[in-house]
């Protein structure tokens, strides 16, 4: 399916097509903002102020290819609204893009710049844990909306689009094998910074290089991330070819060869505890509660790296706890180098004890 819009978004909802309109069902010109949401300082700023000068070398109009059919940028976006995980909004960040509609959920990393952050038109009170707020993003008046890894299904895809262009990938990904590169460089092209987003990039892998360079201690050795959910159990993170993987590797780390036997099924059952096993072990939590319940188990404790000392335990609100995030769903040009310093320095305790 192809969704078009007008040329020039100013026209608003009422111009849509009676079909998309009746996709939209609350996508009015008028739409109230959601309860709870803040409207920042600048609301009417200039839409040239919103984002950096053009590079001029994305083609509108352009096609965006989807999982749930074709949207079209008629020209480049001037309002854009970002939905979904971290590293949209990290995206825009990194290029010094503001957008003009945000959720709250995405703000409070330690990588966030909070000034920028408050030159958001509309920061939602609504997480990832809420329905997505249509009415909230329509009245934003967005002309793109990002939500790269995000849309679960086409009937969301089709309330969204009748707002706005969507940008999402060309094929469903699973959240362990996200590209951070690919959604920095989707989100460039769409609002024609390409090469500012491929300046981003290698900023990024310079940054991760670096510190991978001032720990040689950690070449060659193995690592196993993984986070206890407790009522789920122990979700495996750095499995075979995964975006956790990647990273581990960037920073010197071999890969672990028990890690492909999770690709499929990342769920750690109590009697493979053991092939959490390797060099370096770091296990996020929950809470202490979860930890200590874990930690008293002697299947767990059997675990040769628990039991040689090779093991990090991390609990949510603890210094750098938000690596589990990084490791999970957050990876960007903006988290990498935060969370690999983090990472870097607790391994290095360990393989140097």
């Amino acid at each position: 399916m192809m969704f078009r819009w007008p040329r020039r978004r100013a026209t608003a909802l009422s111009a849509l097509p009676v079909v998309l309109l009746a996709l939209a069902g609350c996508a009015t010109s008028d739409a109230a903002p959601a309860a709870g949401g803040s409207t920042g300082p600048t609301a009417s700023a200039a839409a040239d102020a919103l984002l950096p000068a053009a590079e001029g070398t994305t083609q509108y109009p352009l096609v965006l290819d989807t999982w749930a059919g074709q949207t079209e940028l008629a020209e480049r976006p001037e309002r854009v609204a970002v939905i979904g995980f971290s590293p949209n909004l990290d995206a825009l960040q990194a290029l010094d893009a503001t957008p003009v509609y945000t959720m709250g959920e995405e703000t409070e990393w330690p990588w966030r710049d909070q000034e920028w952050l408050a030159s958001i038109e509309t920061v939602d009170t609504a997480t990832r844990e809420d329905p997505i707020s249509f009415e909230a993003i329509a009245a934003s008046d967005p002309d793109l909306i990002v939500a790269v890894n995000y849309v679960a299904d086409e009937a969301d895809f089709a309330r969204l689009a009748s707002i706005a262009p969507v940008l999402e990938n060309a094929e469903q990904v699973k959240g362990d094998q996200i590209s951070w590169q690919q959604t920095q460089r989707m989100i460039g092209e769409a609002l024609d910074l390409s090469a500012a987003s491929e300046e981003v990039i290698s900023g990024a892998e310079a940054a991760i290089a670096r510190t991978a360079a001032e720990h040689p201690e950690l070449a060659g050795k193995t690592l196993t991330a993984a986070t206890d959910y407790s009522d789920t159990g122990i979700a495996y993170y750095t499995v075979a070819g995964g975006t956790a993987e990647r990273v581990v590797t960037q920073l010197g780390f071999a890969p672990n060869p028990r890690a492909q036997a999770f690709v499929d099924e990342p769920s750690v059952s109590d009697e493979r505890l053991g092939e959490l096993d390797a060099d370096v072990l770091v296990v996020f939590y929950l809470d202490d509660a979860v930890r200590q319940a874990r930690e008293g188990s002697p299947l767990f404790q059997g675990v040769p790296a628990v039991a040689d000392g090779r093991y990090v335990s991390i609990a949510t609100g603890e210094p750098g706890s938000e690596l589990t995030w990084v490791m999970r769903r957050g990876a960007s040009a903006l988290s990498l180098p935060w969370a690999v310093d983090v990472l870097a320095d607790r391994a290095s305790e360990v393989v140097s004890s």
